[in-house]
Formats: structure tokens, C-alpha cells, sequence
């Protein structure tokens, strides 16, 4: 059972780049058509996919985690993506502190690589918690610097989940709430990203002080 899901993460995980190519629009309603006709299957071709994308950004992991809670109500769908997320920064981290130099030199840029590597000459377990508040397209590369760099694996791992924890309620509870109030799970989403971006940068500030 395992192996078809995974399998079926391997199918969407094709889908979403064929999507990114094509330029279609995937929302977290046209998700759960795809994923709800899976059955028990559905909760690992969700976190199949969702720990994909958090290594390879090939879809915003937002949608994803709102449909987490769409698909599956604001408790199931909570600890789905907090599996996907530990998985997806677990995968990031080790693919960089062993690989590190030689993969990240062939997929980045010059100057992606030296802004790698300042970052992870800088990173502690607080950074990793401020890193994780700050939304955006950044958690895969916080993940490598992290492997890149000294920080200890049980750490950085710790670290990132409790980091994510808020962001991810709030996000799966849209989510729940999507199709009963979806002003209310607009809402939501936008203060999120405001609050965590102004929490984040609060945080980085002290840090620097």
C-alpha cells in the first residue's frame, strides 16, 4: 500500500510539472478532485507529494497544506503535513551534508551557491525557527543551507517543525474552512502571511542586536 502511494505521489508529482510547464492554475478544490477518488490511499499520495515539493519547489507547498485541511479537516490534515514536512526537510538536509558541493553545484546558480553558503555559515537552531516563520518560497533552501552547514540534524529537525507549527494550523484550518466560510479562510491566509513575515523579521532584528 505504501508502494501505490507512493506511486500515485510519483503520478501528481509528474502532473504538477506538466502543470508548471503549461502554465495550469492547480487550487487546493482541483487537488482534492484528484486526490479524494484515491481513498486510503489519498493521505500518502498527499504527503508523497507535499514532501516533493518542499525539496523541489515545483508548486507553491501552500496549496498543498490548505488542501490538507480541505481534503482531511484541520487535525488529520494538520498531521499529514507536518509528516510531509518532516520528511521533506529531512530529505533536504541530508541530500545537502552528503552530497552537498557537487549536487547543489550542478542545479544552482554561482550566485545562489555563495548565498547558500553565507547562509549557512550563519545557521543555529534559532535561525532555522526564524527561517521557517518567514513565508515564501525559501523553505527547500533554508534545508540545504542547514545540511551544508555544522548544525546537528536532530537540532535543525526540531527546530524546523516547531518553526512551521504555526504557519501550518492556521493553513490547514483555512482549508477546513474553505467551502463553509471562505472569506473567513481568506482571511486567514492573508493575516498569516503578514503576521509570520512581521514575526520573522521582529525576530531577526533581536537576533542581530
Amino acid at each position: 500500500m505504501i508502494i501505490l502511494g507512493l506511486a500515485f505521489s510519483a503520478i501528481l508529482v509528474a502532473f504538477f510539472v506538466f502543470a508548471r510547464i503549461t502554465g495550469t492554475f492547480i487550487t487546493p478544490t482541483l487537488l482534492r478532485e484528484m486526490l479524494a477518488p484515491l481513498g486510503v490511499l489519498a493521505p500518502l499520495a498527499l504527503m508523497g507529494l507535499l514532501a516533493s515539493v518542499l525539496v523541489i519547489p515545483i508548486a507553491p507547498a501552500i496549496i498543498l497544506q490548505i488542501g490538507a485541511g480541505l481534503l482531511f479537516g484541520p487535525w488529520q490534515g494538520l498531521a499529514y503535513a507536518l509528516i510531509a514536512d518532516f520528511f521533506g526537510a529531512s530529505v533536504g538536509f541530508w541530500l545537502a551534508r552528503y552530497w552537498g558541493k557537487s549536487l547543489l553545484a550542478r542545479f544552482l546558480s554561482s550566485e545562489s551557491q555563495t548565498q547558500l553558503a553565507n547562509l549557512a555559515a550563519r545557521m543555529s537552531w534559532r535561525g532555522v525557527i526564524v527561517l521557517r516563520l518567514l513565508p515564501g518560497p525559501v523553505y527547500p533552501f533554508v534545508s540545504f543551507a542547514a545540511g551544508y552547514s555544522s548544525l546537528r540534524y536532530l537540532h535543525f529537525i526540531i527546530a524546523s517543525l516547531f518553526g512551521v507549527f504555526p504557519g501550518l494550523l492556521l493553513l490547514v484550518v483555512a482549508g477546513d474552512m474553505a467551502e463553509n466560510s471562505p472569506v473567513v479562510a481568506i482571511v486567514i491566509v492573508v493575516f498569516l502571511l503578514i503576521g509570520l513575515a512581521l514575526l520573522g523579521g521582529l525576530f531577526n532584528r533581536r537576533k542581530q542586536v
